[in-house]
């Protein structure tokens, strides 16, 4: 049957069970709110933050563990109380006020936000890189100060974001001065460029110690903040650039990678996934933006190694090989701010993935005190004094919105054999700071991308509820597999139903009458609704199947464990074997 050839060519593994779903009664709304999700969010940027430690931010957090919050990484010195935060966590959280903010419908910035863009800006020297303790990079205590790329690169992108948004002439201006500091203590191959990885930068030296040791041969974090810098102000040496880096990538010319380097024919590589995740989504976006199909593909390869190694729903492993199943947050929204740019680069498939991820494992990762959270902490603590466990809770609610940092396929909890303790895995549910902002980042991303205005209309890519100055956007439960779309702006419209989708059983309604489907653009994904007037009104609709799939994962070297997801379409109903401690997806998880 074609629709169930369609189906399984868009899942992995084995495909059965497969039938229609039905919404029972009239159809209803979607639960799945991201305005909602990112004023959530809010909550946890504004929490973590200490104001007393002129706005530091946390990284070494275990919500299961008394206290949560515990640097045992690299315990408190001189240059912090955590300073596995600086230049890294606290430039992640930077990026994510503002996106949350708009999401949310919030305009203003409060004090916890300027705090930690005060904070950030105070590390800069002279030479306008961002400078501070190393201890996030080399993972190990040690005496000084060194010049981060990375840290440097996020706050150049953010100065470029803060004036997009604000038309501040002085934010454009530290943004290309940070990024002509950059380019002068760049590494060149003839006209190709590279940094080593991570590695923090002094006097002429890369310090490869500790974890930079491994991270010092990685990809570094460049090709995105120069294509960004690029858009806001057209700044074609920045874009220049991003291409030199690019081009270092395909051509491999960074020495010294040995495993960690991505195969240009395959995608595949080993290592730490988000240090490359975080390189590729930038050659993604570079290659959609100029329409370069080379740097598409590369990045299209190692984008689905990455998918090829977790599971559908958007469940990425921390590391290739790895000894357990462990996802992390970080790699989630990477792959899903490439996803979004593979498909604006022609691939329209890839939004299915981006609305699976978010609706699935973003939705059922991000940070409650739900019943059976606090049911489960009580129940490790219950030795404790009361007054104990009522301050650690409300020490907890400042969290809320976060993300779990490493769930399993099915469980926040990933680190069951010293459940309780302090520290960000003993405790058993691991929330390192880095991992929040990333998934707010797969939120905007999904957000921005649920409805765009283009050259040639309206595109509706993805059946997510969304509220737009063009359109106002309604999704129903997945079983009803149905769009509302009320226009707001003359024009032609483009709806995107899923790609696994029956189209011969897809129909539109445009006004309340039937209409023919048009099929269009890339892939010929769309169907085309031309020349709309504000009020009118589009339903389209298409089949919904019901299946269960079963595939076994493969980042865990000579372990067999098959997992079977139970689908409503894009959305997920089950897992097995289903979680032992606060599973995610099942009816009782007390969320």
């Amino acid at each position: 049957m074609a629709a169930d050839a369609a189906l399984k060519s868009h899942f992995r593994g084995e495909i059965r069970e497969i039938s229609r779903a039905f919404a029972p009664g009239p159809p209803q709304a979607d639960d799945i709110n991201l305005s909602e999700m990112a004023r959530n969010a809010l909550n946890y940027l504004r929490g973590n933050p200490d104001p007393a430690r002129a706005y530091e931010c946390k990284f070494s957090l275990g919500p299961l563990g008394i206290p949560c919050h515990y640097p045992e990484i690299a315990p408190p010195d001189e240059y912090g109380y955590d300073p596995v935060s600086l230049g890294d966590t606290d430039c992640r959280m930077d990026w994510q006020y503002a996106h949350m903010r708009e999401m949310a419908g919030e305009p203003e910035a409060d004090a916890v936000e300027k705090g930690v863009r005060a904070r950030i800006r105070s590390y800069q020297k002279e030479d306008r890189l961002v400078w501070v303790n190393p201890v996030a990079y080399i993972g190990q205590p040690i005496s000084g100060t060194w010049a981060t790329t990375w840290s440097s690169a996020k706050l150049m992108q953010s100065l470029a974001e803060s004036y997009e948004r604000e038309g501040n002439a002085e934010d454009i201006e530290e943004a290309r001065a940070i990024f002509r500091a950059l380019k002068a203590i760049t590494l060149w191959d003839g006209d190709r460029a590279y940094y080593p990885g991570i590695a923090p930068y002094r006097d002429g030296q890369w310090l490869k110690i500790g974890w930079c040791a491994d991270h010092g041969r990685n990809y570094p974090f460049i090709v995105e903040p120069c294509v960004r810098l690029w858009e806001v102000s057209g700044d074609e040496e920045a874009l220049d650039f991003a291409r030199a880096v690019a081009e270092g990538f395909l051509s491999g010319v960074q020495p010294d990678q040995r495993e960690m380097k991505i195969d240009p024919e395959t995608g595949a590589f080993q290592g730490h996934v988000h240090l490359h995740t975080h390189a590729v989504w930038g050659v993604a976006h570079l290659g959609a933006v100029l329409s370069e199909s080379r740097y598409l593909d590369w990045a299209g390869r190692a984008y689905e190694f990455v998918r090829a190694s977790g599971a559908d729903y958007g469940w990425y492993p921390e590391f290739i090989p790895q000894s357990e199943y462990r996802s992390e947050i970080c790699v989630v929204g990477d792959m899903v701010s490439t996803g979004v740019w593979l498909a604006r680069g022609g691939m329209p498939h890839c939004w299915d993935h981006v609305e699976r991820t978010v609706v699935n494992m973003l939705s059922q990762s991000q940070f409650f005190l739900t019943p059976g959270f606090l049911a489960l902490f009580h129940r490790i603590h219950q030795g404790r004094p009361s007054e104990e466990i009522e301050s650690a809770i409300r020490e907890l609610r400042k969290l809320e919105g976060g993300f779990a940092a490493q769930p399993a396929f099915d469980d926040w909890v990933s680190y069951p054999d010293k459940m309780g303790e302090p520290g960000t895995s003993a405790n058993g549910l691991q929330m390192m700071g880095c991992c929040p902002p990333e998934g707010m980042r797969g939120l905007w991303e999904a957000w921005q991308g649920a409805l765009e205005e283009r050259r040639e209309g309206v595109y509706i890519n993805m059946a997510l509820t969304r509220s737009h100055r063009a359109a106002k956007v309604t999704a129903y439960q997945p079983a009803c597999g149905r769009l509302d779309i009320e226009a707001r702006r003359p024009g032609d419209y483009f709806l995107r139903p899923p790609a696994w989708a029956d189209r011969t059983s897809a129909k539109l309604l445009r006004n309340g009458q039937n209409e023919a489907l048009r099929w269009c653009g890339p892939a010929e994904a769309y169907v085309k609704c031309p020349a709309l007037l504000p009020g009118d009104m589009l339903t389209v609709t298409w089949p919904v199947p019901a299946f269960a799939q079963t595939f076994v994962p493969t980042s865990v070297p000579g372990r067999q464990q098959p997992v079977t997801v139970r689908w409503t379409g894009n959305r997920v109903t089950g897992v097995e074997p289903q979680g032992s401690y606060l599973p995610m997806f099942s009816d009782d998880h007390g969320r």
